[in-house]
Parts: structure tokens; C-alpha cells; sequence
């Protein structure tokens, strides 16, 4: 396990040091630490994309209503995407997309957050094409605002179909 986190702190800092996010090495790395607490939730979920024995991307949810109560909205057994990271060198090769879709099929259905940089230009065009929509805007100092993203649940016909994507990632 020990392994598999340094592995997750190594692609989160890859991902989020870089602009956007511009975040300082230890929050980057400091997901990983996230994600083994958030591993022993009743209800998590998480995937990774594989070159070789590399992980070159992962994301992971978590059954969470805070940003539904942020966007003034009545959380209802929400799910939170928390974190979804491609290390530059595997990006245009569909791994964000398959990371998002394999995380959402495992998922029963249920309404999605997330919380995403407002000039994440691949990011927020892979959340649109998917069906995510701005809910609000979530201030913080000093230029570190965030975008609420809300995914509403789909009908069971929809899911279904999503939940074609079998396979590892």
C-alpha cells in the first residue's frame, strides 16, 4: 500500500504543481495522504490507469454532500469526484476520459460533485462533454477560486449504457 500512495503523491504532484493549479509540492503530495484517509469511507471508489507497473493516472470518490450544500443545494446520497490526475506525459491518450467513466459506472446512481480550477481548459472540456454543469463558484483568497461542478444522476436506461465500460483501466 505504502507503494502504491508514494506512486499516488508522485502523479498528483506531476499534475497539480504544474498551472493551473500551481499548488506548492507538499499540498500536491499531500493527496495521496487524502486518499488513504478517504480510503476507509464506507462507499469509496477509486481507479487507475496502468503503463506497465506505472501509474500514469488514477482518480477517486467518495460519498460527500459538502459541495452540494456550498452550491445551496440539498445534498440527496451525493457522490464527490475528488481527485483526477493524468501525469502530462500520458495525456491525449484517453486516460482521463476512461478514469472518469470506469469511476462513474462503479458508482450506483446518484448525483456527482466536484471541485475544479476555472482555467482548467481540458479538464472542465472533458467534464462538460460529459454531462457536468457549473453550480456556483466557490471563492477562496488569493486567485485560488474553484468552479462547483455538478453531474445530476441519470436515469437507470443512461446508467446502464454507461456501465458498459467493462474492463481495467
Amino acid at each position: 500500500m505504502h507503494r502504491l500512495l508514494d506512486t499516488v503523491a508522485e502523479v498528483a504532484e506531476g499534475v497539480f504543481t504544474r498551472p493551473p493549479w500551481s499548488e506548492p509540492r507538499t499540498e500536491a503530495r499531500a493527496v495521496a495522504a487524502r486518499l488513504a484517509t478517504d480510503a476507509l469511507r464506507p462507499g469509496f471508489l477509486a481507479v487507475a490507469a496502468l503503463h506497465g507497473d506505472q501509474v500514469c493516472g488514477f482518480a477517486y470518490a467518495v460519498p460527500c454532500s459538502r459541495l452540494a450544500l456550498l452550491a445551496s443545494r440539498l445534498p440527496r446520497g451525493d457522490l464527490t469526484l475528488k481527485e483526477l490526475a493524468v501525469l502530462p506525459a500520458a495525456r491525449g491518450w484517453g486516460l482521463g476520459a476512461m478514469l472518469h467513466d470506469r469511476l462513474l459506472a462503479a458508482a450506483p446512481p446518484a448525483s456527482w460533485w466536484l471541485l475544479t480550477h476555472p482555467r482548467a481548459g481540458a479538464a472542465l472540456g472533458l467534464y462538460r462533454h460529459r454531462g457536468w454543469r457549473v453550480a456556483a463558484c466557490h471563492p477562496a483568497p488569493h486567485g485560488r477560486s474553484r468552479l462547483i461542478m455538478l453531474r445530476e444522476a441519470c436515469s437507470p436506461s443512461r446508467a446502464a449504457g454507461e456501465r458498459g465500460h467493462a474492463g481495467r483501466v
